[in-house]
């Protein structure tokens, strides 16, 4: 039986839905869903400090070169026999850009590559390219699509294995997506599929006991349908659906759980721009993920997405931003796991081209199939230092821990880092 899968939130974010405009939709005289009133401190233009780029006839290149150096006081995220190092960062970018008045066409080329000072077997270079384009059908209708390819190697701190890693696991995905949006007024339907395949390379532990990965390769088709209706200028409902399929290369024997699964998300909830102290979405409705495998069964829930700014003056965004939702589990024996995520952050322009910021997070992971909870914390001071159109400073200081409990626990850990580095930009 083929299976389908929603996933709500690519939906969201790919057609622009949660707390922004569409831009063709914005050209038009009577937009119920513009949501740019209130404008946080890191989207406020500064043209005096953004990147100028170089004119190539109806495109514009933005070319950007990112080095940084980073300690890590446990790089290979374990509980005891933490070992730190000296890591840096450099981050070569490209992106393309149309101006043209109707349409977009966009690439962008990056490889972030990471070199360890003592530990060079960890380091990594990736490889992420994407291109997505817009056609502007009428003043308020445009179908949209993009492709996606990335050669990257998953942290330490989020590999699902509860052994510690000597190395980095690599892994490839591709995703290619397609959509629409079309308003009417005071209504406005979206919709998007796309398509989701990874690839993974085995692991490997200081034993040198490989870590066979195979067993999450997988193909994840997705599709969502959205109606939101605009009760005034300012506030909007809505009703979100979807299905998906997640299909896994390997079955048991040859996989210790059969993974393969359809499942279903519907939300409906708000977005909102109120007078000039908030703007946000928030959803709660039901999620349900039925397995192949009869001793999985079911799994199903509420189902929540927020993202909520508030400004309490103009040099202050404070963000909220929550969710709930079935998530594909790496971890052996688990056919799934419940996320949870919150997120707190503040954004301080303490002038003009100088933003401090503050960030917060929880998760909590309930594991299908096996006993295992984890839970995450982080917290993370910043700083960007904009020196002109072509030069910006910043710096991070972060901690981040992993607890686990049950009969199949993962790892546990506490990382703390600093980053220094500097972004040149033309």
């Amino acid at each position: 039986m083929k299976k389908s899968d929603l996933s709500l939130g690519i939906l969201a974010a790919a057609i622009g839905l949660v707390v922004g405009t569409p831009p063709a939709l914005a050209q038009g005289r009577d937009d119920n869903f513009d949501r740019d009133r209130n404008v946080g401190v890191r989207e406020r233009p500064k043209p005096e400090y953004e990147a100028g780029g170089i004119r190539m006839g109806g495109f514009w290149l933005y070319p950007q070169l990112t080095v940084a150096a980073e300690f890590n006081d446990n790089i290979f995220a374990t509980e005891t026999d933490t070992q730190e190092d000296i890591i840096f960062h450099v981050a070569p970018k490209l992106e393309l850009s149309s101006r043209w008045t109707t349409h977009s066409l966009g690439f962008s080329l990056e490889a972030p590559s990471r070199f360890y000072n003592d530990y060079d077997d960890n380091s990594t270079t990736d490889v992420i390219g994407t291109v997505d384009g817009r056609l502007d059908v009428y003043r308020d209708f445009y179908v949209f699509g993009g492709a996606s390819f990335g050669d990257m190697t998953e942290p330490l701190s989020s590999s699902p294995s509860s052994l510690p890693l000597a190395e980095p696991i690599e892994y490839t995905r591709w995703s290619v997506n397609a959509g629409f949006v079309k308003a009417f007024n005071r209504l406005r339907l979206s919709g998007e599929a796309r398509q989701t395949d990874h690839d993974y390379d085995d692991g490997i532990l200081f034993n040198l006991t490989p870590v066979d990965q195979d067993d999450r390769d997988r193909s994840v088709s997705e599709v969502g349908l959205r109606v939101d209706y605009a009760v005034s200028p300012m506030t909007a409902l809505f009703l979100a659906v979807g299905v998906n399929q997640r299909d896994y290369d390997l079955d048991p024997p040859d996989a210790p759980t059969n993974r393969d699964s359809e499942g279903y998300e519907a939300l409906v909830g708000a977005n909102f721009d109120l007078t000039r102290l908030m703007r946000g979405e928030i959803g709660v409705g039901y999620l349900a993920q039925e397995y192949d495998d009869p001793n999985v069964g079911e799994t199903s829930g509420l189902a929540v997405r927020a993202s909520i700014e508030w400004f309490p003056d103009e040099l202050v965004t404070v963000s909220f931003g929550a969710a709930r939702e079935i998530a594909d589990a790496g971890a052996v024996g688990a056919s799934s796991y419940i996320a949870n995520n919150v997120s707190f952050g503040v954004d301080y322009e303490l002038r003009r081209n100088i933003i401090l910021g503050v960030g917060l997070d929880y998760s909590f992971d309930d594991y299908t199939g096996i006993e295992r909870e984890d839970q995450r914390y982080g917290a993370e001071l910043s700083l960007d230092y904009l020196v002109n159109r072509g030069v910006a400073i910043f710096a991070e200081v972060g901690h981040y821990e992993q607890s686990s409990e049950g009969l199949q626990l993962g790892r546990e850990y506490d990382i703390n880092r600093a980053v220094i580095g500097v972004r040149l930009r033309r």
